[in-house]
């Protein structure tokens, strides 16, 4: 059931994928192929699949709105992306050259306002009311960066700092996305609230495992070099909770606090990494979060759209890629 989470709203996802297309289209040619490639790399499309459940599941019947709410989250979700590959100087993107790689940082970086742009007029468009969700999540996506940028390569990062980091950078926007859902189906606030809830709980816990893949997982599945965030020192969870380990904590905290570690020395701190009790400590603080949340959809009434709202959680936490 898991990996089927999201068969009941196909059709819906269908739709995102056309309307950003549509909605990415510019008079200049290289712009248009810019964003193509940014919207076309992949992506779980998690932000638009929690608004269409969410607007579903608190009864909505008409899903155009929700299409397009979600459409403009997803877009502008690429676009922190965009940036965030700059500010990084991340070598790769869901399996592909980075778009500044691929192009130029100028280019980039015009790619990425665009996006932003754009993003913001399909919801002003939409649903002018939902704004203050949107704008809220990006003032906590940069928010959370500088909090990021403030551990890197320092040790004494502890599993709060992280659990602030990802709630900004991560799962306030899924969060905003179920809230804005919940919106335009005419819920009512403690309802929106709740989903709200159980969405940021998801957020959180999709990104735990996507910090755990970055040692376990395959780079051809992941998309992403495995290793890559010991080198550039951002302060993951699986990284934290190694750095504690009596036998191996003391190797790993001297590469993580090194700056730019040589591949091999990565290479070396990623097997110690993995013979201590990090990755599973991981899952399980993902499963964790997600089942303290799972309560806040006791406020709608059962039906395939609150049933893949919580199949998706378990396809979250047990994901391999």
């Amino acid at each position: 059931m898991s990996d089927l989470w999201h068969d009941c709203i196909s059709d819906e996802l269908e739709k995102v994928e056309d309307l950003m297309a549509k909605e990415l289209m510019s008079e200049n040619q290289e712009l248009t192929e810019m964003c193509k490639y940014v919207i076309t790399s992949g992506g779980k499309r998690i932000r638009p699949a929690v608004c269409i459940l969410a607007y579903y599941a608190c009864g909505g019947r008409d899903p155009q709105r929700a299409i397009e709410i979600g459409s403009a989250f997803e877009i502008i979700h690429s676009a922190t992306l965009v940036h965030d590959d700059i500010n990084d100087q991340g070598e790769l993107r869901r399996g592909r050259k980075a778009l500044y790689r691929e192009y130029t940082i100028g280019k980039a970086i015009i790619t990425g306002d665009f996006m932003f742009a754009m993003g913001f007029r399909l919801i002003g468009a939409t649903s002018p009311g939902i704004v203050g969700y949107i704008v809220e999540a990006s003032a906590s996506m940069s928010a959370g960066e500088f909090i990021q940028k403030k551990f890197e390569h320092k040790s004494k990062v502890t599993e709060a700092d992280y659990m602030e980091i990802i709630n900004g950078k991560t799962a306030k926007i899924i969060s905003a996305s179920a809230k804005s859902g919940a919106f335009i189906s005419d819920a009512n606030m403690e309802t929106i609230d709740a989903i709200g809830d159980y969405a940021l709980a998801l957020g959180m816990a999709f990104q735990i495992i996507d910090d755990t893949l970055d040692v376990v997982g395959d780079a051809d599945s992941t998309g992403k070099l495995v290793g890559i965030d010991i080198i550039e020192g951002k302060p993951t969870l699986p990284i934290i909770y190694a750095m504690e380990d009596p036998r191996y904590g003391k190797q790993i905290v001297e590469v993580f606090e090194t700056k730019e570690p040589d591949p091999e020395t990565a290479e070396t701190a990623i097997g110690m990494i993995k013979k201590t009790d990090a990755i599973r400590r991981c899952r399980e603080k993902a499963m964790e979060v997600l089942s303290e949340a799972r309560h806040n959809l006791d406020v709608i009434g059962d039906s395939i759209y609150k049933r893949a709202l919580l199949a998706l959680g378990d396809y979250i936490v047990t994901r391999d890629k």
